[in-house]
């Protein structure tokens, strides 16, 4: 009986062996295949089909031309106070805290960096959170839907001045 249980371990060795090199093979994928490279000879000589163009891809419209403003050229400069109605276009910096309608929220500016800035936002029902946003005329938003949602944009940044604007949301 020793024969045949030796000769069935390594039978069962060279079956498993088997079935696992069948199993790993044929459970391939087409990225599989298209990872390998294509065999040299008379096979990769033939012709094969051109790819279809790519379509071209849609040019964006137009979009408005931005110029980033320096601190000095905010609208109401560095008073924070004409902020209360959610519009004002002010020159801020880190520390600096905007009083809006206590329905809205709050913004205290967390950071100001070289090109983007940090805002804690404390919401009118209850919480805080941070954002950051980058220059540019599209920023974020925060506020209360049933009071006022306020957006915001940072319009310029120099040596840690930035010049915000926040206004209701769609004005």
């Amino acid at each position: 009986m020793r024969p045949r249980t030796r000769f069935s371990r390594a039978g069962m060795a060279v079956l498993a062996a088997v079935t696992t090199v069948v199993a790993v093979v044929g459970c391939g994928s087409d990225a599989d295949e298209a990872a390998q490279p294509e065999e040299a000879g008379p096979a990769a000589e033939t012709p094969s089909e051109e790819p279809e163009p790519e379509a071209p891809s849609p040019t964006p419209g137009p979009t408005p031309e931005f110029s980033a403003l320096a601190p000095e050229d905010a609208a109401d400069g560095t008073d924070v106070g004409a902020c209360a109605d959610g519009a004002c276009e002010v020159a801020v910096t880190a520390g600096t805290t905007i009083p809006f309608d206590p329905g809205v929220g709050g913004v205290t500016i967390a950071e100001v960096g070289e090109s983007r800035v940090r805002l804690a936002i404390a919401f009118s029902g209850g919480g805080s959170g941070f954002t950051e946003v980058g220059i540019g005329p599209e920023g974020g938003s925060f506020g209360n839907a049933d009071t006022m949602i306020v957006e915001f944009a940072v319009l310029g940044i120099e040596d840690g001045t930035a010049v915000m604007r926040f206004a209701p949301e769609g004005s």
